[in-house]
């Protein structure tokens, strides 16, 4: 009776031991990074914030990701910065956000100004989803400058400057060609909060591209003579209600030639809604894009 008992025991114990050996590198996993694809670079060890700098209030990692979080609102922006600038370039990442509230982005071709922590510069919007504002989503936006609002969701478009009537440094005219993908198609293929979307920001010269989930969410040419062709990344950590907000997998190659993104990304094309072509004047920056006559 004494060995049965033992021989039962030490099969009981026997496959807990083994379940566990088998669950400890799943849970690993759960915190690996993707492998790296030829000719990327990781610019994110999954344990450190080794390259980056912060605030060390707001930005940690935790579960293998870079982790922007606060638990009570902040009155200002404030940035996570990588140490090295890039021109033309892709980088691939994965984002989540934590919270149904937050606002967040990739800064590019940004430079670092005065403040605690503070970029401006381009911006490829990160936020969840907002159906009450769906354009801003994944948008080209221009922080810290003039132009703001430049390219929003599903829309092919060319940035250029003119003359401003009211003075200031000219008129931002944004010319749309076509849509490239409904917001509502792209939207639709957002996952929901707490799980991972993968984005993709291409930029060469003056075109660019960001697709999320494999849907292409907008097609900017910048012919802005006063745009800037190269500067600092960073994350964007928005002034506002609490949130959290997760990036891992963030690796990225240099680009020595345009790309051909043909076939790469979804895109459903159809005729831009009308006005096609809208301004603003630098000198009233907080005031809607205006028809162009």
């Amino acid at each position: 009776m004494i060995a049965a008992r033992s021989r039962t025991f030490l099969k009981s114990t026997g496959f807990a031991a083994l379940a566990a050996c088998m669950l400890v590198p799943l849970a690993a996993q759960g915190h690996a990074q993707s492998p790296v694809p030829p000719g990327f670079t990781s610019i994110f060890d999954g344990k450190t914030l080794k390259g980056w700098k912060g605030d060390p209030t707001i930005w940690s990692v935790q579960d293998g990701a870079i982790q922007g979080h606060s638990a009570e609102p902040i009155p200002l922006n404030t940035y996570l910065i990588y140490d090295k600038p890039y021109a033309n370039f892709e980088i691939r990442f994965k984002y989540r956000f934590l919270t149904d509230a937050g606002n967040s982005g990739l800064q590019f071709r940004s430079g670092q100004v005065a403040g605690n922590y503070i970029l401006g510069g381009l911006q490829a919007n990160v936020t969840p989803i907002n159906r009450k504002s769906p354009e801003r989503f994944a948008m080209l936006y221009e922080e810290i400058g003039e132009r703001q609002e430049m390219v929003l969701l599903g829309q092919k478009a060319e940035i250029t400057r003119a003359q401003a009537a009211g003075g200031g440094q000219g008129r931002i005219v944004r010319t749309v060609s076509e849509t490239i993908n409904s917001r509502d198609e792209i939207l639709d293929h957002i996952k929901p909060t707490g799980e991972w979307n993968e984005d993709v920001l291409i930029v060469y010269g003056n075109r660019m591209w960001h697709a999320v989930n494999g849907y292409l969410a907008f097609d900017a040419t910048d012919n802005d003579p006063l745009s800037i062709r190269s500067g600092l990344l960073g994350w964007q950590f928005h002034k506002g209600p609490p949130s959290t907000v997760q990036f891992k997998d963030i690796v990225i190659k240099p680009l020595t030639a345009m790309p051909n993104i043909t076939g790469r990304f979804i895109t459903k094309p159809s005729p831009a809604p009308e006005p096609r072509k809208t301004y603003k004047d630098s000198t009233q920056v907080n005031i809607a894009d205006k028809p162009l006559e």
